[in-house]
């Protein structure tokens, strides 16, 4: 949660919930990583924050770095209390941090003790059924991916109650910010319509047709954003319909008092066009889009499109992206396969500022056309049978992960204008953390889950079934458990692997994975034969899915053309009983 949140309620003690929570370097009963971990998913707090009480010695006599632990943590920020300055809001540079700072912070002599910084309620305010603001929309309805009570989709098939991503919920803490950048490469908007005219993007230094580059960016007049789609212009209208109605989702105005609303009421929506009428567009002008919003200094790039081969040029045109601080969200593509053995771009670049999104169904379920990955497809999000605005002032409703990408990336957006000083890591890390947890999902996405943007701005991590990463322990296989270098074609190897007898889950570490992609693949198979997981395609340092007790087999086949160096398992690792 952000600091703006917290104003909104007056302070009311969670009751004894929270109590003997406190731990100082007095603290006997030391706890471990696991506890910490499990105590911060139980209540509602700022990601991220933690507050201390430094004893009164160590203010007069420890240096700064020992008391706030600042050499071992990255630590962006300490700030004092007005009213006691032996008390300090501690701000991490990310949440992931927390448990091993509460847990240093126990040991630590310089304090009293620390605690997460919680997020308090008035007396009354029940989490399980927050407040909730509905947008003054006529067809609101229509949009089952904010709110579903069970009504028909747009093709008259029946929902599943809370089958959505909390929008309302969410829309009673923030309805979003201007200030906040979204482009969306696609087809272009047309940023007349009525839904869409008040949160496009203008650029009141260069918002004027007189030739002139007034901004200096290299783009003459571009008051909205720019088009790439073969001759360059600075007119991003949309000639086919789909980026209108994928802005739609991001930024329709809720407040407007039109037909629909967006997860974003107040945003600023780039048009960047690269996509002609027809749907389709070239590489290089894809980049191109990449490259410009980067100049332009978005928060986050919305790319509901996809194609082609692995291409360098666009991966170092996400990676520029990247490093100037922007999250690319992306549709993890329609082709109902699996993106683990058959990688589709842009969503599969592995960039640390990627999200790839599937696309759910109004009853929860994976849209039959979506493409999945359990390593490689981050989340789902509603795209079927989507209701959102097109160009003409119209709207239509549409089916694809082409839908479903917007609904995180204005997500991304609404989290983003809660506070503006998080970095896309942290804003990734929220929204992946904060996923309704959805067995349809379990093992198509990494996360197993679905969008829930309310979590996402009150920082609520629903537990995992899964193990958590801090679990996990190495051992040695000992032996070599890898192919050939490079394999031979048919080749067929099996090997039995044994993990120690205490050992709850088991899994492999494959240090390096060259295989042809959905041709060669090494099978991973329990105790009783069932196929776990399926790695082919290129990978290092990547861990399999685990296996239920001591005992696995990896299973490698190759056909009969086109080899490549192989795979290689660097070491195991299991969760104790």
């Amino acid at each position: 949660m952000f600091k703006s949140s917290v104003s909104l309620w007056s302070i009311a003690a969670l009751g004894a919930a929270s109590a003997g929570l406190f731990l100082g370097s007095d603290n006997s009963a030391h706890s471990d990583i696991a506890k910490f971990n499990t105590l911060l998913q139980q209540h509602q707090r700022m990601p991220g924050e933690v507050l201390v009480k430094v004893k009164a010695s160590a203010l007069r006599t420890a240096a700064f770095s020992q008391i706030f632990d600042t050499g071992r943590f990255k630590v962006s920020q300490v700030k004092p209390f007005e009213t006691d300055r032996r008390f300090y809001t501690v701000k991490l540079a990310g949440d992931e941090q927390t448990a091993q700072y509460l847990e240093a912070a126990a040991t630590n002599p310089a304090l009293e003790y620390a605690e997460p910084n919680y997020i308090l309620h008035i007396e009354g305010f029940k989490d399980d059924a927050p407040a909730e603001k509905l947008p003054a929309v006529s067809e609101f309805n229509q949009l089952w991916g904010m709110k579903n009570t069970g009504q028909n989709d747009p093709k008259g098939t029946p929902g599943k109650a809370g089958a959505d991503i909390g929008a309302t919920k969410a829309w009673a803490i923030t309805t979003g910010s201007k200030d906040i950048k979204v482009a969306v490469i696609d087809t272009g908007m047309d940023y007349n319509h009525p839904e869409l005219k008040d949160n496009v993007f203008h650029n009141d230094a260069d918002c004027f047709s007189d030739g002139v580059d007034h901004d200096g960016n290299g783009f003459v007049n571009d008051c909205h954003g720019w088009n790439f789609a073969g001759v360059s212009t600075n007119d991003p209208m949309d000639d086919n319909e789909h980026g209108t109605h994928v802005s739609g989702t991001i930024g329709a105005n809720g407040d407007g008092g039109g037909h629909i609303a967006g997860v974003n009421w107040h945003v600023s929506i780039m048009p960047v066009k690269f996509l002609t009428g027809e749907g389709s567009g070239t590489l290089d002008d894809a980049v191109k889009a990449i490259q410009y919003a980067t100049k332009m200094k978005v928060n986050v790039m919305s790319n509901s499109w996809g194609g082609g081969g692995f291409s360098q040029a666009m991966m170092d045109s996400i990676t520029e992206a990247k490093n100037a601080g922007i999250l690319f969200v992306a549709a993890a593509g329609n082709d109902a396969d699996d993106a683990d053995a058959n990688p589709h771009y842009p969503a599969a670049y592995q960039v640390d500022n990627v999200i790839s999104v599937a696309a759910s169904t109004n009853q929860d379920g994976l849209a039959v056309f979506s493409t999945f990955g359990k390593r490689t497809v981050h989340l789902a999000a509603p795209g079927n049978e989507v209701y959102s605005s097109i160009p003409g002032g119209k709207y239509a409703s549409f089916s694809g992960t082409s839908m479903a990408t917007p609904h995180v990336s204005g997500a991304a957006a609404l989290v983003w204008s809660m506070d503006k000083t998080q970095t896309y890591a942290q804003i990734k890390d929220r929204l992946l953390k904060s996923r309704d947890i959805v067995p349809a999902f379990a093992r198509k996405t990494v996360t197993g889950g679905r969008l829930n943007v309310y979590n996402a701005v009150m920082g609520i991590y629903p537990p995992s079934n899964e193990p958590a990463e801090s679990d996990w322990k190495d051992f040695d296989i000992g032996r070599s458990v890898e192919s050939a270098h490079p394999y031979a074609n048919n080749a067929a190897q099996e090997y039995v692997i044994e993990g120690p007898a205490d050992a709850k889950f088991m899994r492999v570490v494959f240090s390096k994975v060259d295989l042809e992609s959905g041709y060669d693949f090494v099978k991973v198979l329990d105790a009783s034969g069932a196929e776990v997981d399926s790695v082919s395609g290129q990978s290092e340092n990547t861990a399999s899915y685990y296996v239920t007790g001591n005992k696995m087999t990896l299973k490698f086949s190759a056909d009969n053309s086109n080899t490549g160096w192989g795979f290689a398992v660097a070491k195991g690792q299991i969760v104790s009983k």
